[in-house]
């Protein structure tokens, strides 16, 4: 049985190769304004988190939801980025 350093880098491995590949896929969207709504990355990543936690809500942790706490994880990950970056950008 792996340890639990082990296995924090493992979720931590696996999260940032999912991460990447949906970067990748969605042309980093996330970090982006919409084509139809023209939404703060922030705002759209923070409806996102509050999908995810609605849906662990309503059906609780279970083999059919278990990709939404991998979703809220990597959504954490985004707001984190996008919130350090609102605060490298200057406000005029």
């Amino acid at each position: 049985m792996e340890n639990t350093a082990e296995l924090i880098v493992k979720v931590c491995d696996d999260l940032k190769n999912l991460l990447l590949e949906k970067n990748a896929a969605y042309g980093d969207a996330v970090h982006q304004r919409g084509p139809l709504f023209d939404v703060d990355p922030v705002v759209g990543i923070q409806s996102r988190i509050n999908d995810k936690l609605r849906r662990i809500q309503n059906t609780g942790l279970n083999k059919d939801t278990e990709d939404s706490l991998t979703d809220l994880m990597g959504y954490l990950v985004h707001l984190k980025i996008a919130l350090d970056r609102k605060k490298e950008t200057p406000i005029y």
